[in-house]
């Protein structure tokens, strides 16, 4: 009696688990997204300016 329980649970679980909860249709994940979803544009290239005194970033100029 326990192992004809304990096989039907177990036919329960792996036929719940292989329906996929629902799920119709190829899953959709953000890095390709299908056909018509565009992702939101990337914010353009800014060139950083050199600085003005000639010192290289975070180095402080000495004083003579």
């Amino acid at each position: 009696m326990t192992r004809t329980v304990s096989i039907v649970v177990a036919a329960l679980i792996i036929g719940v688990a292989c329906g996929g909860c629902g799920q119709k249709g190829p899953l959709y994940l953000r890095d390709s997204p299908p056909p018509g979803v565009k992702p939101p544009k990337a914010k353009p290239y800014e060139p950083v300016p050199y600085p003005k005194d000639g010192t290289q970033d975070g180095e402080q100029r000495e004083n003579r």
